[in-house]
């Protein structure tokens, strides 16, 4: 599981790459063009430095507000897993509140899948305490090898085995089938991973087609890529592509 969990991260980040350097590539090939077109030497150095400054603007913009939100992430991520914990006792009463409305009606079947529901957010919590537990005893373990004391900091290294592997047990449910269910299970997801992820690998190919198509275009003298007009919408709507590109793949690593 961890290993296509890696594949399909790969496939995803490498096509989150392909596909910003690609629209990147459109801008600076839509400048380029426009440049080949002998227009005024005025026309072309605003153009181009109108469209150039609110890129690298835009990419400033961007990169600030990762470099706030990274410390604020980072300041505040003793509290992330508290959040999460709110959240899913909220969940919680409100199961409890439909569990309890279901028993008034003596819906069966509603009570049945309220109850299996309440287990399931049960068994949520129960995981999210013993993570709770381990970086508990992490930050424990790092200010007792700080301040020198060894003795103290192993104590703090078993209980963070022993939660482990409470926590690896609590998890990993697939190791309680037969072998036969576990290699299905992993083909069915494997095969769902793999197809979802070709399909995502897809859309730069279909990018980088477009792209020798434009230039097959161009090289076959085309009037709409000569004309003036045209091509200046083509460069401001790549250049709207480029900074959104830009924006989530920086979004998105920053999720990593």
């Amino acid at each position: 599981m961890k290993l296509l969990a890696k594949i399909f991260s790969f496939v995803v980040g490498l096509s989150v790459i392909l596909g910003g350097l690609i629209c990147i590539t459109w801008f600076a090939g839509s400048l380029l063009i426009y440049c080949l077109l002998d227009r005024p030497m005025w026309e072309e150095a605003t153009l181009l430095s109108v469209t150039i400054f609110i890129f690298i603007w835009s990419c400033v913009s961007i990169l600030r507000k990762r470099s706030s939100r990274s410390s604020f992430i980072k300041l505040s991520d003793g509290d992330i897993v508290d959040e999460d914990m709110e959240e899913l006792k909220g969940v919680l009463d409100e199961i409890d509140e439909e569990l309890r409305k279901a028993r008034y009606k003596n819906d069966k079947e509603e009570i049945k899948g309220l109850e299996d529901s309440r287990k399931d957010i049960l068994n949520q919590i129960e995981g999210r305490q013993l993570e709770i537990t381990v970086e508990k005893f992490r930050r424990l373990r790092k200010e007792a090898i700080n301040a020198g004391r060894k003795i103290e900091a192993e104590e703090y290294s078993k209980e963070i085995e022993k939660h482990e592997a409470e926590l690896k047990e609590h998890g990993e449910r697939i190791e309680d089938l037969t072998q036969s269910e576990r290699i299905g299970l992993l083909f069915m997801v494997g095969s769902a991973v793999i197809a979802f992820g070709f399909f995502i690998l897809m859309i730069p190919m279909i990018m980088l087609m477009v792209t020798y198509g434009l230039w097959e275009t161009w090289v076959g003298g085309s009037e709409w890529m000569r004309s003036p007009v045209t091509m200046i919408a083509v460069i401001f709507s790549c250049l709207a592509l480029a900074c959104v590109s830009v924006r989530y793949v920086s979004h998105f690593f920053q999720t990593r």
